[in-house]
């Protein structure tokens, strides 16, 4: 199997790691904060930017971490799965990061290891060396923040954390909302998610860190080699920036741990393979449980004390909007829950930034409008409609190879009646594919919430059909 070997230099005076790359079948540098290096740049300018704003000085460890999660999120995005693997999937990386404290951060290197293969489906190793610099947030001393509060919040701008920041604010907690957004396509409705937050909200004065992480690709022969989308491990750059983030955040006499809090709704945390057919991208593992386990093995290994929380683990979408407290809030806020926001092609579901209508986060998030009562036609929102495929009014078929138009794609809501299907003939079928899924400390809780999200689903696609 090839190995790729991924190289983090930070700053301008970081020659690197002695390493042999010879002995890989690629090997790759990218810089942080290199003014001299044009190329293969990990810009974090927009997170430092925000964080000055805020006068926040995250540790040296949640710098490190930081450092670690941009090098893996930079070898998971540029390197092609089906041209570097045998198997046309699995990976082999060795990243050489350097940190702070290198015999603290090597001594976690199997867990680190594990936490990344269990993520992408890949195999991982990693070397830290001692870091001649640190990522710098400012080039001057910043007085202490005032930003007094011990949470964060991850805030993507979907429905589920927008529920999540809401729940905090009205338990009279201020959170620091941490959201990372690649493109504009998630961004735009990030922000306007935040807005409506603080709008609502406005005495509490909760702030937004608009964290951006963009990855210069690496060139072969003047070219940009070919990046891969299926980005399976970007839950652990999210976590990174929310725990870099917490440790910025004063510490009170009564607790020094903070908070980190990831919503996400039980449903899509197990994120079973719908189909025998669908491995690899379609079975994320973003949060959870037993990867939420083992990050926070990590964070305490390494002096970053912080409990990471998902508050939602045993509710489903549905649940989560029905006892938000205010249903119609949420349901009319500018959230965006599609995996593919974004299309310039008019033949696919009609061009334009909204909901694509027929995704399985689209589909789930139709479920819980249905579920906790609230309006969900397609007269609202983003230039005239919130989807651009409308799974009730719309002729899907399950496969595009004999539609001209290539606008009615009914594979999602095939896979979840596949599902549906398969449990209703074989009950004890879920709870084998559950277990399979990862290890997981409450196992009938994770089943039951699984069913119940599935009974809402069902709900929405009951009248709704496919042709073959």
């Amino acid at each position: 199997m090839p190995q790729i070997g991924i190289e983090l230099r930070i700053g301008n005076n970081d020659d690197g790691a002695l390493v042999e790359h010879d002995q890989f079948s690629a090997f790759y540098t990218f810089y942080i904060q290199n003014t001299e290096q044009k190329e293969q740049r990990i810009s974090i300018d927009k997170l430092l930017k925000e964080l000055r704003r805020l006068k926040l000085s995250p540790s040296l460890q949640g710098l490190d971490i930081l450092a670690l999660a941009c090098t893996a999120y930079a070898a998971d995005t540029s390197i092609n799965r089906y041209r570097n693997s045998d198997d046309g999937w699995t990976r082999q990386f060795h990243l050489f990061v350097p940190v702070s404290d290198a015999a603290l951060w090597q001594s976690q290197q199997q867990l680190i290891a594990d936490i990344l293969n269990f993520l992408t489906g890949d195999l991982w190793q990693v070397t830290f060396r001692q870091g001649t610099s640190s990522i710098a947030v400012s080039n001057k001393e910043m007085k202490p923040t005032e930003y007094a509060t011990d949470t964060v919040c991850l805030f993507s701008g979907g429905m589920d954390s927008f529920i999540g920041a809401m729940k905090l604010l009205q338990d009279g907690i201020r959170p620091l909302l941490v959201g990372h957004a690649k493109s504009s396509d998630v961004s735009d409705f990030r922000n306007k998610a935040s807005q409506e937050i603080i709008s609502r909200y406005g005495s509490v004065s909760p702030e937004l860190v608009k964290a951006f992480v963009r990855i210069g690709k690496p060139k072969l022969n003047g070219k940009a080699i070919e990046g891969e989308n299926t980005e399976r491990g970007r839950s652990f750059l999210f976590l990174a920036l929310g725990a870099a983030c917490a440790t910025a955040l004063p510490e009170s006499e009564e607790n020094t741990r903070k908070k980190l809090y990831i919503p996400e709704n039980g449903f899509i945390t197990l994120n079973l393979p719908l189909t025998p057919l669908r491995i690899g991208a379609y079975s994320t593992r973003t949060t959870h449980p037993f990867y939420l386990n083992l990050m926070q093995r990590l964070l305490n290994a390494v002096g970053i004390n912080i409990d990471v929380i998902n508050p939602f683990e045993f509710k489903t979408k549905g649940e989560m909007l029905l006892e938000c407290g205010d249903p119609a809030f949420v349901a009319g806020a500018d959230t965006m829950s599609c995996s593919r926001p974004s299309t310039r092609n008019a033949n696919i579901e009609g061009a334009g930034r909204r909901h694509c209508g027929r995704c399985v986060p689209c589909i789930i998030r139709r479920a819980a409008l249905k579920k906790a009562n609230q309006p969900d036609d397609n007269d609202q929102l983003i230039e005239g409609r919130r989807y651009r495929t409308d799974i009730y009014t719309t002729r899907l078929h399950a496969s595009t190879a004999k539609v001209e138009d290539k606008t009615a794609k009914g594979e999602n809501v095939m896979a979840f009646k596949y599902m549906i299907e398969r449990v209703r003939q074989d009950p004890n079928f879920l709870t084998a594919a559950i277990r399979l899924t990862g290890p997981l400390e409450f196992p009938d809780q994770s089943l039951a919430v699984y069913k119940r999200g599935l009974e809402e689903v069902e709900a929405v696609l009951q009248n709704v059909t496919v042709v073959e």
